[in-house]
């Protein structure tokens, strides 16, 4: 007997008996697409009708025979396989079925979703959290993502995520009532890596604080800031930037001792060229500087430098993005000045706080930064500039 397990909650990944299986089932992606759907409604099977909605998004007489033609493939590919035999897809009760007696089919989501629905109707609070972690366990991220835009992965994904998030909130009550705040942190830890939200974060630092690992809080911190700021298209919110300063303040209030202030304070890695700072750190540098710039001038400028293609368009491809931004940063931390500072905005764009520059000055370092931009990647895309005297911004505010 053959055992096939399919991971679905995060990449794909199928293992035949242990061993990963190349996903060659053909047919413009529908052969794999069927398989799978089929795979993931088990025993309970799936309606002629809702495989047509799934795989075509309509239903014709062209579709009807696109289907039959596609499950006759499939068959013939899971016989020629060896996985199945040729009865494997049975027509019950008007529902297709995978089901064959040489075959178990192991489905991770499946399996989350039944260890979540016997945790909520489990009595017993030992069981129930036994049940959740299980079920927790299973979620490795979201539902198909190498499949988005299909109506049935959108349709699940967002129930296998709601779901998920309140498995984690509930192992986390109960552990928190039990007093095991390093199961809460590690629970958090492991939702962060497949489900970032802001509530895990603020649950760690939480419970970081309270079995006084300081340090590890304000790591924790600046991993969320990292993993929040910097990485949407958008604009941050108002209601994020408030829940981050707010986590901050935390760690600030339940500081080490005073004699442990001077080293808390000493600047830790790389001190060569611009500061980076995380977007919420930045903003606190830049409106420290532009109350200073009230009492005198220091030259303050803030620059807005966003990687474009070559025609001026925003850069659409996201791992070009990402890239370019890497390329951005380093070259802020080679070519500026150490009483500079900087963070991404947004994937593309960076914000400079340059600090004691004329305006006569500004070319030559956007020269500097057009240099190093230029020398790194080639002529794919070129930068913009936006510059404003500190000053003049807050007059303008």
């Amino acid at each position: 007997m053959g055992v096939l397990c399919i991971r679905m909650l995060g990449n794909l990944m199928m293992r035949y008996n242990g061993e990963e299986v190349e996903r060659d089932l053909s047919g413009n992606g529908k052969i794999l697409q069927l398989f799978l759907i089929l795979a993931w409604a088990g025993k309970r099977g799936i309606s002629r009708g809702r495989l047509q909605d799934y795989l075509y998004d309509v239903r014709t007489d062209n579709t009807g025979n696109a289907l039959r033609v596609s499950l006759s493939r499939l068959r013939r590919q899971l016989e020629e396989s060896g996985a199945a035999g040729p009865g494997a897809i049975q027509y019950k009760k008007g529902n297709y079925i995978l089901n064959d007696s040489e075959l178990t089919i192991n489905v991770d989501a499946v399996l989350f979703e039944e260890a979540y629905n016997r945790a909520a109707a489990a009595d017993d609070a030992e069981v129930r959290l036994g049940l959740l972690e299980k079920a927790a366990g299973y979620y490795g991220g979201e539902f198909l993502p190498a499949m988005s835009g299909d109506s049935w992965v959108e349709s699940m994904r967002g129930r296998y995520q709601e779901m998920y998030v309140a498995c984690v909130k509930e192992i986390c009550r109960l552990w928190k009532k039990r007093g095991d705040l390093e199961k809460v942190a590690a629970q958090c830890r492991t939702a962060l890596r497949v489900c970032p939200m802001e509530e895990w974060s603020e649950l760690l630092i939480e419970s970081l604080l309270s079995l006084k690992q300081y340090r590890e809080a304000k790591k924790a911190y600046s991993d969320a800031a990292q993993l929040f700021f910097g990485k949407e298209s958008q604009e941050p919110s108002k209601r994020r930037l408030e829940r981050f300063r707010k986590m901050g303040s935390r760690i600030q209030m339940m500081e080490k001792e005073r004699q442990d202030v001077k080293e808390e304070l000493k600047e830790t890695g790389s001190r060569k060229g611009a500061y980076y700072c995380n977007y919420p750190g930045f903003l606190d540098c830049f409106h420290m500087c532009a109350r200073v710039s009230e009492r005198r001038d220091i030259g303050a400028h803030l620059m807005i430098c966003t990687a474009v293609s070559r025609n001026g368009r925003e850069v659409q491809d996201e791992k070009e993005l990402q890239e370019l931004t890497e390329s951005l940063s380093q070259i802020m931390r080679e070519k500026l000045r150490r009483g500079d500072a900087y963070t991404v905005y947004r994937p593309g764009c960076l914000l400079v706080l340059l600090n004691h520059v004329e305006k006569r000055d500004l070319e030559r370092v956007k020269e500097r930064i057009r240099s190093g931009f230029r020398d790194q990647n080639e002529g794919r895309a070129t930068l913009r500039f936006e510059i404003v005297k500190v000053s003049e911004w807050m007059k303008g505010g």
